[in-house]
Formats: C-alpha cells, sequence, structure tokens
C-alpha cells in the first residue's frame, strides 16, 4: 500500500468511520433522521471527492458489510482503532438510546478491527457511565 500522509492518513480513517457509521446506524433495521442528519454533517465537514459522497450516499441507501469497508482500511494504531470505536458508540446513541442490535454490530466491527474482548469491555463502561451521568443531569435539572 501508498504510504500516505498524515492529512491522507486522518481523511482515510473518517471515510471509513462514516461508512461503518451508517453501518450501525442500519443494524436496526433503519437508520434514523439524527443518524443521517449527522453523517451528513461529517461528509460536508471534509473534502471528499466526488466518487467518496457518491460510495457514502450509495451506502446510505445499500450499507456495505463491516468487512468488506475494514478491508479496504489503512492500517490503525490501537488509539485510531478504540477512538472509531467511541465514535460509533457516539452515532448509536444520536437518538438518546443504544438497541441490542447496534450494540451486537459494534461489538462485531470491534472484533474485526481486532479490538481486545477486554479494551471493548473498557469502552462499553465508559459509555454506560456517560449514558448515566447523561441521565443523572436529566434528573437534576428537572428537580424544583
Amino acid at each position: 500500500m501508498e504510504l500516505l500522509t498524515k492529512t491522507e492518513k486522518d481523511k482515510h480513517i473518517l471515510f471509513a468511520s462514516i461508512r461503518l457509521m451508517i453501518c450501525v446506524g442500519h443494524a436496526d433495521g433503519y437508520i434514523g433522521m439524527k443518524e443521517v442528519d449527522r453523517i451528513h454533517e461529517l461528509v460536508n465537514s471534509e473534502h471528499f471527492t466526488l466518487r467518496e459522497r457518491q460510495i457514502l450516499m450509495d451506502d446510505m441507501d445499500y450499507p456495505k458489510q463491516p468487512e468488506t469497508i475494514i478491508a479496504d482500511m489503512v492500517d490503525l494504531s490501537h488509539a485510531e482503532k478504540l477512538t472509531l470505536l467511541r465514535q460509533l458508540f457516539k452515532i448509536a446513541l444520536i437518538d438518546q438510546k443504544l438497541s441490542s442490535a447496534e450494540t451486537k454490530e459494534i461489538r462485531r466491527i470491534s472484533g474485526l478491527l481486532g479490538i481486545s474482548e477486554d479494551k471493548l469491555h473498557q469502552v462499553e463502561e465508559w459509555i454506560l457511565e456517560g449514558i448515566a451521568w447523561r441521565d443523572r443531569w436529566k434528573l437534576i435539572i428537572d428537580e424544583e
């Protein structure tokens, strides 16, 4: 594979991340408007080529298998893999809930990326702590 600059690598990772986010968005049977809007924001925030945009829009209608997307990815560092995992949870939680189908798809992608069960568990626990914090904040501001 050709050597990529940091900027090119970052763009490649973002492109693949968005494609994987689309997989997670579709995991529960449909991709919601909040998920679609967030994906459009990400696509529009980066200078993607026309071809890349076409691929992303095609994925929205006809999501690909994560195995196919990951096979085309550049090598990622451990930190980059964990950051990608966090982004997948973030897109899944955009509608304020995490379905079992979304969780299952994220776990599958985590395995495909070679993330250990222990690290996956740490990230999941961190995500659940964040949800609990968000819910506690709602209780705090609703009291009066």
